[in-house]
């Protein structure tokens, strides 16, 4: 069922729509500025997303990084997300030359190697980077590319996610529904990207270690590459020096789907995690630090966003049980 717009979606899709319209006006570099200081406040000013930053960044790294290091990757990821956000309001109105010119490519003889062997090809990434920026480089630059995604909260946002994205040639898919219509496009041709660096259900996921620390994992990358004999080649996408540039960077095919190389679905999950912590590791500001990872088998890590969380709904009831006529 469809979320009914509400007054509130339509006030923050209006102000987004009149930063997207003001960041015409401003130099990128300096947009970007804006958006890294926007960052660097959200970090003080939102504790719940904050505390969650810091103890997934301790947790992970355990004794290997000291507490000044910690708050320092912390901050500089709020502020990485902070100029992604400004980045993501201009989307609305960037053109492909635009975009080409903001991005180089390196590691592309590895995307090459495996499309010989393949028409389509798995891309396996994650929320790492400005991933809109790759995705929509890719499907405009390489070769159409099908996305599944849960809708943005927003209804007024998913419309206009979804219309620059088809611009650009990437097909935005559902989790709802979407695998199958995917498949059917890849069989096309077509390539598809999949994330596989959250948290999965027990009838999705499969027991793994990631930064060291049992979880479950995504095993979807596997089991279409497997079934289906589909390549899959990592691609990351990393910012510059400069904070306008950006690397997309596609590492060696991993032996998911090749028929002579085959492993096992648990060790192509082991696999596709090594992949995404050894990046994360390079670049430990560019991935979404706030997200539950380890909530399965680590709960008290998040307990008191947990028990807020909880609070929340049960007010949201009690206001619609009054609310009802």
């Amino acid at each position: 069922m469809k979320k009914r717009p509400s007054r509130w979606d339509r006030l923050i899709y209006d102000l987004i729509v009149l930063c997207s319209r003001v960041s015409r006006l401003i130099p990128l570099k300096l947009w970007l500025l804006i958006g890294r200081c926007s960052g660097f406040l959200v970090y003080f000013l939102d504790f719940q997303h904050r505390k969650i930053t810091l103890r997934n960044l301790e947790f992970a790294f355990g004794k290997e990084k000291r507490g000044e290091e910690i708050g320092s990757i912390a901050r500089s990821n709020f502020q990485q997300f902070g100029m992604i956000a400004f980045e993501w309001a201009r989307l609305r109105h960037i053109s492909k030359e635009t975009l080409v010119n903001l991005i180089r490519v390196e590691g592309k003889e590895h995307l090459v190697a495996a499309k010989r062997r393949s028409r389509s090809v798995i891309l396996l990434g994650a929320h790492f980077g400005n991933w809109e920026y790759a995705h929509l480089f890719y499907a405009s630059s390489i070769n159409p590319l099908n996305f599944i995604v849960r809708a943005i909260d927003n209804p007024f946002l998913e419309v206009d996610r979804v219309a620059y994205n088809q611009d650009f040639g990437v097909r935005i898919l559902y989790q709802e529904n979407g695998l199958r219509t995917a498949i059917r496009n890849v069989k096309k041709g077509e390539d598809l990207v999949i994330f596989a660096d959250r948290k999965a259900n027990s009838k999705e996921g499969i027991e793994c270690r990631f930064f060291g620390k049992q979880t479950s994992t995504l095993a979807l990358v596997p089991t279409l590459a497997q079934r289906f004999h589909i390549p899959v080649v990592p691609m990351f996408i990393v910012r510059c020096t400069d904070m306008i540039h950006h690397r997309i960077i596609f590492l060696p095919e991993l032996n998911i789907g090749n028929k002579e190389k085959k492993e096992s679905i648990r060790d192509a999950t082991q696999g596709q995690s090594d992949i995404i912590e050894s990046v994360i590791r390079a670049y430990p500001d560019h991935w979404i630090w706030l997200h539950r990872r380890w909530k399965k088998h680590y709960r008290y890590l998040y307990t008191e966003s947990v028990a807020r969380r909880r609070r929340g709904r049960e007010k949201r009831r009690t206001r619609l049980k009054f609310e009802k006529p």
